[in-house]
């Protein structure tokens, strides 16, 4: 399966490889048991993530995967880290794919 990762965190420029190194170990670590349900020769899949900063330094995030025409979704606000954000974002997918 062919996967497309889309990465918006203009305001993350310095941590962008680190937060390239978080979404692929979820990717295929976290999800990827669950992603082989979906996996096809000719399949595609999409991954799109959106950080931004909050107030009082904290971040906020929004995660979509859509796999085979099934669309997965998931936003969270106000945490400190932004990896346990991006980690939880995921958490939450795996979720809504379990069911």
């Amino acid at each position: 399966m062919k996967m497309e990762i889309i990465v918006h965190a203009k305001e993350f420029a310095v941590e962008r490889e680190y937060i390239d190194s978080v979404v692929a170990k979820n990717l295929n670590e976290r999800l990827d048991s669950y992603l082989k349900k979906y996996e096809k020769e000719e399949g595609e899949g999409r991954v799109e993530l959106t950080l931004t900063r909050g107030k009082h330094d904290k971040f906020n995030g929004k995660l979509s995967l859509w796999l085979d025409g099934k669309t997965f979704r998931s936003d969270r606000e106000d945490f400190q880290k932004f990896d346990d954000l991006i980690d939880h974002l995921f958490i939450h997918i795996k979720d809504q794919m379990d069911k």
